[in-house]
């Protein structure tokens, strides 16, 4: 009778501890680019620095960033495979305009998408078709609205680079004639690039405007219930906007 008491108590004791562990939960990221990513490896970035804080803030997951390639990502979620989440993206990147296909939280932060030139050969862009027989500087595996379109019909000439910091020292060399670069990229290069300020036009008109929010697979709604929860207290803490500020 001992035994069987001790056993059950042991029993008890497990499931317990059970019930508090901590779920891992994989996010991936296919902008390797600062500040969102500024070191592969480590993870080092604004995105590295948003998850510590949804880490802190809850008890019940842990979310590990993991960069992987675009196409890879495709891959992954076109063969059902897609096993965690996607950060700093947009229902638009993913053919999710009605957010059918996949559950989406709370904007972490709005950003836009610059049309840059150089500053001696500036570039005024008005729409897609402004851009018509340009040769314009992008990322691999990244989609352009508007541009990827005209792209196909071979009416805008693709420059891939696999970030956008080499679309600076192209456009300086006269290699492309504009580029479509992130404001939060822009700016965080010209704050640590020195040398690179005043050498750039940004259209008036930008290419795109859009919050980058979590992607989330449609068989996890608590994980994106927990996030949204975070990010709506986080809107008032000045901890997550001292976060946002420091890489702007």
């Amino acid at each position: 009778m001992h035994k069987i008491c001790s056993a059950l108590i042991l029993l008890l004791c497990l499931c317990w501890q059970n019930s508090g562990a901590v779920e891992m939960v994989k996010v991936y990221s296919y902008h390797l680019k600062p500040p969102l990513i500024l070191d592969q490896v480590t993870g080092r970035g604004l995105y590295n620095d948003m998850l510590s804080y949804l880490n802190k803030e809850n008890t019940a997951y842990r979310f590990e960033l993991i960069y992987l390639p675009r196409r890879r990502l495709d891959l992954l979620i076109n063969s059902g495979n897609l096993d965690g989440l996607v950060i700093g993206v947009s229902p638009v990147w993913f053919n999710d305009r009605e957010e059918q296909k996949f559950l989406w939280t709370l904007p972490l932060m709005n950003d836009i998408d610059d049309v840059v030139s150089s500053k001696n050969q500036a570039f005024e862009f008005a729409g897609a078709k402004s851009m018509t027989g340009m040769r314009i500087g992008l990322v691999l595996g990244y989609y352009y609205y508007g541009v990827n379109e005209l792209i196909a019909e071979g009416k805008i000439q693709r420059d891939d680079a696999s970030s956008e910091e080499h679309s600076f020292r192209k456009l300086l060399a006269g290699r492309i004639d504009a580029a479509i670069i992130s404001r939060s990229n822009y700016d965080y290069e010209m704050k640590n690039h020195p040398d690179l300020n005043g050498q750039f036009y940004i259209s008036k008109k930008p290419h795109d405007q859009y919050d980058r929010q979590i992607l989330v697979p449609l068989n996890m709604p608590k994980v994106q219930q927990q996030i949204n929860v975070i990010l709506r207290n986080a809107a008032n803490d000045p901890i997550w906007q001292k976060l946002i500020s420091a890489y702007r």
